[in-house]
């Protein structure tokens, strides 16, 4: 049976499996199962340098692996498999030497500039979003899931949170290194750090530290802000059937970003201006939140079916505004969602919720990935019934939770669960077929 051991262009090349020694392959899809991060960002000059030991399981006789560097600059690899490596087109083609076991450690030295992935505010501080090639060299697939470690040298007038649970702090000088550890395995998308001086306000709920943070607002505000949050866990724990996974969640309001990581999230800066005036202004903390379980620990298998994450932490934004607002107030979440999708819909632009390409999403596949997904998840609500679907959910959520997943296994799931045959309903909203 013939293997692919190459691709240049759009051409494939086949050899036969007992070749396979002699010529080698190339993987471009790494199994990671652990990255252990040093890093030190200089704030004054919005730079980094640090480098990242990759542990990684592949075949023996593969000579060589590629991963995603984004703008950084690769200055020095280590690794008893190593051979040499080179740079090109935002990766890092590193090539192997022949050995007989399937584990391979890398250590990999970098610094950059990042232009992306990194934010330094002008009030000071950092902090990451999204493009973690800025900041660690990494295989970007979102169906790699893998284990965190990160160590960051920081001057000691700022503080650190960043995905994981913190270990220890070193304070050498002036400087301060925090140590952090991530044992749950998760793609690298939601690997992340806020650095800046904060004001803070702690509080526990079933064994979980929750941690909110702002610059601007005291402690007082900060619970007004976040004090929704154990009802929240408490929600999305019970929809999914599957508990909160770590000790800790922080909540980090700083720059002009909102995004979810492992362990905690960012809120823009004024965002808690928002919530102080209207206390019922809950779904942006309630969407970050959800993708703890449907994004983070329930993972689209790759970005064409990035509604699985999107789609379903707006959906739950909604339904957890209902259990806390009432029904008028998830109708009218609802409606907003549907008024979004209807106008895309009226211009021609609607699609598919599964991508052949999301590469360049436009402004109006990232509103049908968001608004359409979670109107589509409403439908199917209604459709389903509330006991049969939020029996689907919660199948569905425990058998994939800490996995990847595809539409269509989330429509087999809904479908064992309830019985039922759901290939219409999924052709009409979902595949368009």
């Amino acid at each position: 049976m013939g293997k692919i051991i190459s691709f240049i262009g759009s051409v494939c090349y086949f050899i036969h499996a007992s070749t396979v020694a002699q010529v080698g392959i190339i993987d471009t899809n790494p199994d990671v199962t652990k990255y252990r991060v040093s890093l030190e960002p200089n704030i004054a000059d919005h730079s980094i340098q640090g480098n990242v030991i990759i542990d990684f399981q592949i075949d023996v006789h593969t000579s060589q692996v590629i991963f995603d560097a984004g703008g950084l600059h690769v200055t020095r690899i280590k690794g008893d498999s190593f051979e040499r490596y080179k740079q090109k087109d935002q990766k890092v083609i590193i090539n192997l030497k022949e050995r007989e076991v399937n584990h391979v450690s890398l250590q990999l030295f970098y610094n950059g500039v990042p232009t992306r992935g990194v934010s330094f505010p002008e009030d000071g501080g950092a902090y990451t979003t999204f493009f973690t090639s800025e900041w660690m060299v990494c295989n970007t697939n979102p169906a790699d899931r893998a284990k965190f470690e990160l160590s960051l040298s920081i001057p000691d007038s700022n503080r650190c949170i960043a995905s994981g649970e913190l270990q220890k702090k070193v304070t050498d000088g002036n400087k301060v290194t925090y140590h952090w550890s991530q044992d749950n395995e998760t793609p690298t998308y939601v690997y992340g750090f806020v650095i800046g001086y904060f004001h803070e306000f702690k509080q526990q709920y079933q064994g979980i530290s929750l941690n909110y943070y702002s610059q601007q607002h005291q402690a007082a505000e900060l619970e007004k802000i976040f004090r929704n949050t154990p009802d929240m866990i408490r929600f999305f724990e019970e929809k999914s059937g599957v508990a909160y996974i770590q000790d800790s969640y922080s909540q980090i309001l700083i720059g002009n970003n909102y995004q979810e990581m492992a362990g905690f999230s960012m809120l823009k800066s004024t965002y808690g201006e928002l919530v102080l005036k209207d206390s019922t202004e809950m779904n942006l903390i309630s969407h970050e939140l959800a993708h703890q379980w449907w994004g983070n620990m329930i993972t689209c298998e790759n970005w064409n079916n990035f509604w699985l994450n999107e789609g379903f932490a707006t959906f739950m934004s909604a339904a957890y505004n209902e259990s806390r607002f009432g029904a008028e107030k998830y109708k009218a979440d609802i409606d907003a969602y549907r008024n979004v999708y209807a106008k895309i819909k009226d211009r021609g632009s609607d699609k598919s919720l599964i991508f052949e390409d999301w590469s360049h999403p436009s402004s109006d596949d990232r509103n049908l990935v968001y608004f359409k997904g979670a109107y589509a998840l409403h439908m199917l609500r209604v459709h389903l019934g509330d006991d049969l679907f939020w029996g689907g959910i919660k199948y569905y959520s425990k058998m994939y939770f800490g996995k990847s997943v595809t539409t269509r296994q989330f429509q087999k799931a809904m479908e064992e669960s309830t019985s039922q045959s759901l290939e219409e309903f999924f052709n009409h909203w979902i595949y368009m077929e």
